[in-house]
């Protein structure tokens, strides 16, 4: 009993351990033109930005790209300009609330395409 309760407390102090961990932030993107700008991986992990605060993936292709509030943007009147990279053949962006991003004026969706079709690819993104 004393060996398992050992290796059981040693277990959790190393997954404490781990959790405690601070993931790492985003790196920040060369944009000097752009208001917010960002790049996505294809599962939605935000790789790199400029005023964009959180990124993820909603379904295969659609994802959803949260600017910074502070930033000042209003995204609707806003250019938005997107490329995807290689898994997909065009990109699509939406300023406007939707609600495949639970209808936030925070939030860029973005929908990849491969043949007319969403899906899964990084790109990147800049709102001018």
């Amino acid at each position: 009993m004393r060996r398992t309760t050992a290796v059981f407390v040693g277990a959790l102090a190393l997954s404490a351990a781990l959790a405690s961990q601070a993931v790492a932030a985003p790196a920040e993107i060369d944009a000097p033109n752009a208001r917010a700008a960002a790049e996505v991986g294809y599962r939605g992990d935000l790789m790199r930005q400029k005023n964009v605060v959180n990124s993820f993936q909603n379904d295969p292709g659609v994802y959803c790209v949260i600017v910074d509030p502070n930033a000042g943007i209003n995204l609707p009147s806003a250019l938005i300009l997107a490329n995807p990279h290689i898994h997909a053949d065009s990109v699509v962006t939406i300023g406007e609330p939707t609600l495949a991003c639970n209808s936030r004026r925070d939030a860029i969706t973005v929908v990849t395409l491969k043949n007319g079709l969403p899906a899964s690819s990084s790109f990147t993104i800049a709102v001018l």
